[in-house]
């Protein structure tokens, strides 16, 4: 089987348009909408999302941290100077900071006024911007294997990818608000343990026989397999402040993949505990304990972090993934998630600090 199983990896990130004037989610007309679905930058695509004042991103397909960095910056300057020239800003944060009252624009199609429509009061608020790591796979059986491997890791991963503080314009006291709010759809969290492809496939059979299950990409699982694209989805971590964090999320997932085929997980953690330390997690992000995802016990954050570095070590693509994510890991730890990061700049300057750090963060670019 080997290492080189897993070599490719993709990221999907949601982002959120601010009007300037109002400091709330955008309204963008019809044709700035199409203006903004053009944007090419970074070879990837731009998709519509769930409300009108979000756009995705769909990366190319990466296998080293230097051209994925270069690619989500290209998209991201592109999009903050398409998105200023229309009066907007363009942020990532896992959640819009404050709203209006009256329930949010659905953007125009089908699928989407399929399921507002059945889901009228979530729909009303779903300001939530994800990041959504895809790890390339040589087969779906793989794939199963790495979403067994990483359920004891996604507690960890939600606390790492932390960027959501903000709610209705003051804290929410959680520092991945999204992980909570996302918790509403009918299946969330972390997915069960599978048997095999089989397994999966007869499972996913029998969820899509309920009447509010419209699609396999409903079922939003934190992890899950992708057969559009032949890949594993993380849906964990909010969408990212800055692209290096991304990029450093993105190449530890992949490492935790490799993992995950080399090393089968021996002892089995209860489901229960798993759910709670997600929980734990968007409540602390890496403020706080962890839970160890080998022993299931609590550590201090600093503490896994410098243990996880460890483990993975072996399954880096070399030694430049190696550096990457070690130098971004210490970064995250000495300066803060963005859920940090959000909290400082409102507590400094209010919502106007905190809208200018979160524009200005979305092209910044790493120290080097």
């Amino acid at each position: 089987m080997g290492l080189r199983v897993v070599t490719t990896f993709g990221i999907e990130e949601e982002f959120l348009l601010i009007d300037r004037g109002t400091q709330l989610p955008a309204t963008p007309a019809p044709q700035q909408a199409e203006t903004l679905l053009d944007i090419t930058a970074g070879g990837g695509k731009a998709t519509p999302e769930w409300l009108t004042c979000q756009l995705e991103h769909t990366s190319p397909v990466f296998s080293d941290a230097t051209t994925a960095l270069n690619s989500l910056l290209s998209f991201r300057r592109e999009l903050a100077t398409v998105a200023g020239s229309m009066g907007f800003d363009a942020a990532a944060t896992g959640t819009a900071p404050d709203i209006a009252l009256a329930p949010a624009q659905v953007t125009p199609g089908e699928r989407y006024h399929q399921l507002a429509g059945m889901t009228p009061a979530i729909a009303a608020d779903q300001y939530l911007n994800g990041m959504h790591v895809h790890i390339g796979l040589n087969s779906l059986e793989d794939g199963v294997r790495i979403l067994n491997g990483l359920r004891p890791w996604l507690p960890f991963v939600v606390a790492l990818g932390a960027n959501s503080p903000m709610w209705r314009g003051s804290d929410s006291g959680f520092a991945s608000w999204r992980s909570i709010h996302y918790r509403r759809w009918m299946a969330n969290g972390v997915p069960p343990q599978f048997d095999n492809l089989a397994d999966y496939q007869a499972r996913l059979k029998t969820l899509l026989h309920f009447d509010v299950v419209e699609s396999p990409s409903t079922l939003a699982w934190l992890t899950r397999i992708s057969f559009a694209h032949g890949t594993i989805e993380i849906r964990a971590c909010d969408v990212q402040l800055e692209a290096s964090d991304a990029v450093v999320i993105a190449l530890f997932i992949r490492a935790l993949s490799r993992m995950s085929l080399e090393v089968p997980a021996v002892a089995q953690i209860p489901p229960e505990v798993l759910e709670i330390a997600v929980w734990q997690s968007a409540k602390f992000g890496l403020s706080g304990s962890l839970m160890d995802p080998i022993s299931g016990t609590q550590k201090p954050a600093a503490d896994l972090v410098q243990d996880a570095l460890e483990r993975v070590q072996p399954y880096f693509e070399g030694a430049e993934d190696m550096s990457v994510v070690q130098r971004g890991l210490e970064r995250i730890l000495s300066e803060g998630t963005g859920a940090e990061r959000q909290r400082r700049a409102m507590q400094n300057g209010g919502m106007n600090a905190l809208l200018t750090c979160a524009s200005s963060s979305l092209i910044a670019h790493p120290a080097r």
